[in-house]
């Protein structure tokens, strides 16, 4: 990977391209816009004023458990509407829908009677019937996963208690990934036009437990006890009387974690007898309930709304507090925040406290047919119902068609963090009842923040409140609803889902998808194959070597590769040359310090780097300019001089590239550790670089040090010359220690050194080669679909991880569909490219050459950061492809050995992918796990023993199956808008 641009850490240019790399830098101006600056005043309102905690204090502690149906649910709904009012909102209001009956929980308590004598603590579950004083009987597991499954119980169960769950180990505790939410599989996409709706994942489950709970009631069950798989005694809690608010069919309860696994555990060694008694009681007539609403009225156009949402209704084994008076009362902070403000929103900002939620999203259904007439107008609506964790980012719920637009709207919140908005669904929040409807419905991806433990239990109370991250969610809600107001036109709408009826949906029997079938065939190939892409890249690291531009060892890795495609049955295979002004060797370096004292230099020679005229002997001089007028200090001090330019920063290691906050760098390499209360002028900082190297010329500077990023005495390696020409100043690389060293001695008086600084060139041109082969497609062969890496490589170590991980996937993707005697519809071509440690010239060479048939690429992928596990692939803000993407990929993220994780619209400048892109081509790069890249990159450590066969492996797999999946795409990726390519 040519990460020139992002490596040269002791220069401050580095922090400019990184920052074009990524995408980051904001247009101009931005910051002073109308809505950034409205931004700011939201964000600091809350952070300085905020009075979310206050209320939420109130809402837990002096009203309590909301209870849909309670009165204590009703007095929520007016304080919360006096609340609305005090802060200024207009159209308050409580909105009026009915349930059956209410429900009062009562006492309840079980034991075990034999063959000893255990108590046991229960709750009653949401409107279960009383038991009508103490039952007794025989504790039965039930095991009946399907309906068939009951029968083998029938004219058994009369008078029994029952249980049917096998529980899961509660000590220790499953091993929790906080981070699982942003790292899992992709959910399977939306199906297209003509395809049934994705069910939810709670349908299937919702007809067993109907089909089980009208067979026990019919066998005459007693009881039903049930798992509230928590651990330390805490109890769970739903509702057995469903959306209509019915009374349960039979008396059931919850009982601890620890006192189900007990009865589990004694019920498989013999009889056991137990009592049960619940006193629960229901209310004789239907009852109204409400929804809190209150709004701040659009100013431009008033008709057209964006909502904000929460649940205000909660279970009552606690208080309710992070389920969820935490999105109620970041919602009403929001609302505070906005009317105090005085922000005059273009669109109508709706504030709905939903009730009922609790017993399946009932009040936002409720509210959307009471609205029916008035959904066209809601142009979104985002909910907060998560628990008390901070806000990582929106779950888009399927709404391709936002994707672009949401980012500009999170676009102002970079000191938020959030992470990359996701296409991930979830069912179990109101903002379902919208989408069901057509109209975008947004939830918040939330830190867990213990919430699978005060989740619907008696531990859900004040005191489990994190103050920071309720704030940072009131903060989030507030921006995007003015944000989304602000916008030039509504958000828009996916169409409708297909929705057959009930027999129409039964007599569509599940077709089998053929791409999901080949994959499987693709990755079973692969990993046999794992042999033979071990010995090709041992061969080609150990045996060949490094591989410079140029190099005879690049022209023998070609030659190479071309023979391997022929004899994996690539009759086509190829070389497609193109030229270089020179070729360039590497001679020694040397350098010491030999004044205050004397010290040993580590230090190689910079790529195309002119070399010294034998010995240089001169002062050492540091460059520490921040702005060109900085330069004149330094006018007539140079000549002769070795110079080194930039302090050492702080590093920071790279992390999980999906972990990183949307907006900011991914690259798995060191990056300086930026202040963020000191904003980067990046067109200065380009500007000062091009003074300083016109400026050093002029001085007629002896050498030029660069400082390796990289600890333990690993060197780094760039050109120090462009287009394969002779610097106009021999410069070379020293080791960070080496680098911070004379930094030190310049700090503490004057410092010479001598250096000696050798290499060579052609002085002529030299042809390198481009490898090139293909699978002809049988449909649309002038179409398409190519997967590439790099074969050259810097010469320290053997190129093995950069990149001949990748280029050796590319070899064992072509070997392994050729194997398979794969048919696809376009044509599948793979490539090796060179000159990409030198500025992406092999690639930008092959698009050349290919200019006629660019419109036909469909799409471009490349593997080029180590050795690391491909996550995902990151499609260069190629919005209008990623649900194409998310088609093709889907079966990845279905595969064990794979697990795709959803594809990132961020964007990264250092592969050959690149100028693909800015030549319009969907150009999209492999999202890797660092592994380490951040040492081996460029280094004398870059050898065969870092490699990490398994995700290797499964690298190669990622490129095989993206070439024929998206060769089989029933059209060709679509493509940005020519003015966003070459971002």
């Amino acid at each position: 990977m040519n990460v020139r641009r992002v490596v040269l850490v002791v220069f401050w240019a580095v922090l400019l391209l990184a920052a074009v790399r990524a995408g980051l830098a904001r247009p101009a101006g931005d910051e002073a816009s109308a809505v950034a600056a409205a931004d700011a005043q939201i964000l600091s309102e809350i952070h300085n004023h905020s009075q979310a905690m206050e209320n939420l204090e109130y809402l837990s502690d002096e009203i309590g458990p909301r209870l849909t149906g309670s009165p204590q649910l009703k007095q929520a709904n007016e304080w919360t509407a006096a609340k609305f009012r005090e802060y200024g909102l207009t159209g308050v209001k409580l909105e009026p829908w009915s349930i059956a009956r209410s429900w009062t929980r009562g006492a309840a308590h079980a034991s075990i009677l034999s063959p000893t004598v255990h108590p046991l603590t229960i709750a009653a579950a949401g409107w279960s019937p009383g038991t009508n004083g103490i039952v007794r009987g025989p504790l039965v597991y039930v095991d009946a996963k399907t309906k068939e499954d009951l029968e083998k119980f029938r004219g058994k169960l009369k008078g029994a208690i029952v249980i049917y769950q096998e529980p899961e180990s509660l000590s220790p505790p499953p091993a929790e990934n906080p981070d699982r939410v942003l790292t899992r599989p992709m959910q399977t996409p939306p199906p297209v036009k003509g395809q049934p709706p994705v069910p939810s994942p709670f349908a299937a489950l919702q007809e067993v437990a109907r089909a089980r709970n009208e067979f026990l009631k019919q066998e005459g069950v007693a009881a039903v006890l049930r798992d509230s798989n928590k651990p330390h005694g805490l109890l769970n809690m739903t509702s057995v009387g469903g959306e209509k608010f019915e009374i349960g069919a039979i008396p059931t309860a919850f009982i601890t974690g620890e006192g189900y696994r007990m009865l589990f555990r004694m019920q498989k060694h013999g009889k056991v007898e137990v009592e049960i008694e619940m006193t629960n009681s229901f209310g004789d007539k239907p009852i109204d309930v409400y929804n809190t609403v209150a709004e701040i009225r659009g100013s431009e156009k008033p008709d057209e709304v964006v909502i904000l949402g929460a649940h205000l209704d909660s279970w009552d084994l606690g208080t309710g507090s992070t389920d969820n008076g935490t999105g109620s009362m970041a919602v009403l902070e929001a609302a505070r925040t906005l009317a105090k403000l005085d922000l005059k929103p273009k669109r109508t900002i709706r504030f709905v406290l939903f009730t009922g939620e609790e017993e399946g999203l009932v009040g936002s259904v409720k509210y959307v047919e009471a609205h029916r007439n008035d959904l066209e107008k809601v142009s979104a609506v985002l909910v907060h119902d998560t628990g008390t964790g901070r806000v990582l980012t929106l779950g888009l719920h399927d709404n391709y068609q936002d994707r672009e637009i949401v980012d500009q709207v999170l676009g102002p919140l970079r000191d938020l963090k959030l992470m990359e908005p996701s296409m991930a669904r979830s069912f179990g929040t109101d903002h379902a009842s919208f989408d069901e409807v057509g109209v975008p419905g947004f939830f918040c991806i939330q830190d867990g923040a213990e919430y699978s433990k005060t989740h619907h239990s008696q531990s859900d109370t004040f005191d489990k409140v994190w103050k920071g991250d309720l704030n940072q969610g009131a903060q989030v809600l507030a921006a995007w609803a003015y944000n989304t107001a602000q916008l030039p036109a509504m958000l828009p709408r996916r169409p409708l889902p297909y929705r057959p009826s009930a027999d129409a949906a039964k007599a569509e029997a599940p077709k089998i998808d053929p791409i999901a079938e080949m994959d499987r065939k693709i990755l079973e190939q692969v990993t046999a194959d794992q042999g033979e892409l071990k010995s090709d890249l041992q061969y080609l690291a150990d045996r060949i070597g490094p591989r410079l531009t140029g190099s005879s060892q690049l022209d023998q890795a070609s030659h190479w590769t071309m023979e391997r495609f022929k004899e994996a049955g690539f009759s086509n295979a190829k070389l497609e040359p193109w030229t270089i002004r020179n070729s360039w060797t590497r001679g020694p370096a040397a350098g010491q310090i030999i004044s205050p004292t004397h010290h040993m230099l580590t230090l190689e020679t910079a790529g195309w780097s002119a070399a010294t005229k034998g010995e240089l002997r001169g002062p050492v001089i540091g460059i520490a300019a921040e702005k060109l007028e900085d330069l004149e200090h330094y006018k007539g001090k140079l000549k002769g001089a070795i110079v080194i330019v930039g302090r050492p920063m702080e590093m920071v290691s790279p992390g999980n590239p999906l972990l990183t906050p949307w907006g900011e760098e991914t690259i798995p390499v060191a990056m300086p550790k930026m202040d963020a209360s000191k904003p980067m002028d990046f067109e200065a900082m380009m500007k000062l670089r091009q003074a300083q190297t016109k400026f050093f010329e002029q001085e007629e500077v002896g050498a030029v040090l660069r400082g390796s990023e990289k600890w333990y005495g690993l060197l780094n390696m760039s050109a120090a010359g462009r287009e394969y020409l002779p610097s106009m100043i021999p410069t070379a690389y020293v080791t960070r220690e080496n680098y911070t060293l004379l930094w030190r001695l310049l700090d503490a008086g004057v410092v010479e050194a001598e250096l000696n600084i050798a290499s060579s060139f052609s002085g002529k041109p030299v042809e390198v080669y481009n490898t090139v082969a293909e699978i002809a497609g049988t449909e649309k062969p002038e179409e398409v679909v190519i997967v590439g890496g790099h074969l050259d490589s810097w010469d320290l170590g053997t190129g093995a991880t950069d990149n001949g991980t990748g280029s050796m996937a590319v070899l064992e993707a072509a070997r392994a569909l050729q194997k398979l005697g794969v048919k696809p519809k376009r044509t599948i071509r793979f490539v090796l490219f060179t000159g990409e440690e030198q500025g992406l010239n092999g690639s930008k060479a092959y698009v050349k050459a290919h200019q006629k048939e660019l419109e036909k690429i469909s799409g471009v992928l490349v593997h080029d950061s180590g050795t690391g596990k491909v996550l995902t692939i990151g499609l260069m803000g190629n919005y209008a492809a990623r649900e194409s993407i998310d088609r093709a990929l889907n079966p990845l993220a279905r595969a064990k050995e794979v697990g795709f994780a959803e594809p990132t619209l961020r964007s990264e400048g250092g592969s050959d992918h690149v100028p693909f892109d800015t030549a319009g081509v969907p150009g999209f790069w492999c999202v890797q796990e660092g592994v380490d890249y951040d040492k081996t990159h460029h280094s004398q450590a870059d050898t065969l023993d870092r490699v990490h066969w398994e995700d290797l492996t499964e690298g190669a797999q990622v490129l095989a199956a993206f070439a024929y999946n998206v060769a089989e795409l029933p059209e060709m990726l679509p493509r940005k808008p020519a003015k966003q390519s070459g971002n």
